[in-house]
């Protein structure tokens, strides 16, 4: 194993051709007397407990073996994923081909395409800026403002912008239910749209589920859009499972700094985070958002590696309580916000400092009792002073 990654590392060097960095890592590469190293990259079609199935841009199809000594690196693979693995360079001629994967990469960025040139083009998400290197074949499709995924090897360069190596970029998506079967593909009706999208299957398109009618989707498309009477024409390159239950994670933190299209905050573990918002980004609670608020964010679980990370909000939660501070119990106080009075469930270190008469301003998860007067669970109190953190 301490071989295998030796060898690794040089194939990863090699592949961000930054020659200053090759120098600085004074690492010899192995030769192929001391370990065959082989790399196969391709799309997931299947994830399984013990394996995964991949198919190959060729078309081969190859059954990769996970052990307990296989890393992965990078998001949770999915179907759809283009991926790549590193093994020992043994495939056995079973239908479909045997790997044992030794090093699992799956790689990806997501952003606004911006700067095109014949080599590649500039992607920005919120206050990241990345230069992605991608072949003309990969581009194709791809257009100026567009938000795209863009797969890559987990090489990325030192400068600025840090630069990356596109090993594929899925471009538009809609996300719809296939209503009928048509010729050459189907019709799909987008929630919000009142036109239905008259899909038409390209050739060798991807089709990591087969359509049917009932079904929640997944389309990518080539950008190409023809609108008509009846319904919007669309070539579809991808067509991908919308999963059933789509896992939502949580980080709740004090708000340090807020910006153009997103937010600094520092979380329970004192890790300073990036918050990147949207168009499509929900609000709950407090609705202007301040320096020194406590919020939750409801994200997909990606963050960058980046310094700071960053994730992207799905929602933003800051569940804010002022008022006056009444009886005060042990575990417990009285909190009369003018509107309403809420009993404030409280630890004794959140309580230190708290008086009678005083006004503070109680941060909570959102859940409130049903009950007269209803409750919540403090998660932050604040007064002219914060009172505890």
């Amino acid at each position: 194993m301490k071989k295998f990654f030796l060898m690794l590392m040089a194939l990863m060097m090699a592949m961000t051709a930054v020659t200053a960095m090759a120098e600085d890592a004074a690492i010899a590469s192995p030769s192929a007397a001391d370990v065959e190293i082989a790399e196969i990259s391709g799309f997931v079609m299947e994830v399984l407990d013990e394996s995964i199935l991949l198919t190959t841009r060729d078309g081969l199809v190859v059954e990769a073996l996970l052990n307990d000594a296989t890393v992965c690196e990078g998001k949770e693979i999915a179907v759809g994923d283009f991926i790549t693995i590193f093994y020992n360079g043994m495939m056995t001629r079973s239908i479909p081909a045997q790997i044992t994967a030794e090093y699992i990469a799956d790689h990806m960025l997501m952003g606004v395409v911006s700067e095109m040139t014949e080599t590649g083009f500039t992607l920005t998400f919120g206050e990241e800026i990345y230069q992605v290197n991608a072949e003309a074949a990969l581009m194709a499709g791809i257009q100026d403002g567009m938000f795209v995924t863009v797969y890559h090897n987990g090489a990325m360069t030192m400068s600025l912008p840090a630069q990356v190596s596109a090993a594929h970029i899925r471009g538009q998506e809609l996300v719809g239910t296939v209503t009928e079967m048509a010729e050459g593909g189907f019709i799909l009706t987008v929630e919000g749209e009142e036109l239905p999208y008259q899909v038409a299957l390209k050739e060798g398109a991807m089709q990591f589920v087969q359509a049917e009618p009932g079904m929640e989707v997944i389309v990518i498309i080539d950008g190409l859009v023809t609108a008509s009477l009846e319904s919007i024409l669309v070539n579809a390159t991808e067509i991908l499972p919308l999963p059933a239950v789509q896992e939502v994670f949580d980080m709740a933190g004090v708000v340090t700094e807020t910006g153009d299209g997103f937010l600094m905050i520092e979380n329970a573990d004192g890790q300073t985070v990036q918050v990147n918002l949207s168009e499509e980004t929900l609000f709950e609670g407090k609705e202007e958002i301040e320096a020194g608020d406590f919020i939750h964010v409801a994200y997909n679980g990606q963050m960058t590696f980046s310094i700071p990370a960053q994730i992207a909000a799905h929602k933003i939660g800051c569940y804010a309580h002022t008022g006056v501070v009444g009886e005060i119990t042990e575990g417990q106080f009285a909190l009369d916000t003018g509107l309403e009075l809420i009993l404030v469930n409280a630890t004794a270190e959140q309580l230190t400092g708290v008086e009678t008469g005083m006004t503070v301003t109680v941060y909570s998860n959102g859940a409130m009792t049903m009950s007269l007067p209803a409750q919540i669970g403090a998660e932050m109190i604040t007064a002219t002073e914060t009172i505890t953190d």
